[in-house]
């Protein structure tokens, strides 16, 4: 772990979802299952670099959909409500297994930030 990698964790957003990946143990005694990063323990998947490489990768969706949905608006989805075509690209990409379900949500809102579409309008999506 060094200086740069730290700031570079730095900027995933706060509302990023953290996805904890449950484990079993097997045995009679209770446990559970951390990981150790930085001399800190963390629930599995919720590491700096782990929640940093998921928000890469639904950055990325998000950008790329970004141009999906503009182009859907602009073209042959023009008679839809903008909510309408967030629904319909959410419950597609919670489809894709690309990403967890509460990463969907934070993609699509992402999406509707940077089109400037009405943040309102997610409570009508119904996956």
């Amino acid at each position: 772990m060094n200086e740069d990698d730290e700031l570079e964790y730095l900027k995933v957003p706060v509302d990023f979802p953290r996805t904890v990946a449950e484990g079993a143990i097997p045995g009679t005694q209770p446990k559970f299952s951390v990981m150790n990063y930085g001399g800190r323990f963390y629930m599995p998947g919720c590491t700096p670099p782990e929640i940093y490489e998921r928000w890469q990768i639904c950055e990325e969706i998000a950008q790329q959909l970004t141009i999906k949905l503009r182009e859907a608006k602009e073209g042959k989805r023009s008679q839809m409500s903008e909510a309408e075509i967030l629904a319909q690209y959410l419950s597609r990409l919670i489809r894709t297994n690309l990403t967890s379900k509460a990463e969907a949500w934070w993609v699509i809102q992402r999406v509707a930030a940077i089109l400037e579409w009405p943040i309102q309008s997610l409570d009508e999506i119904d996956p």
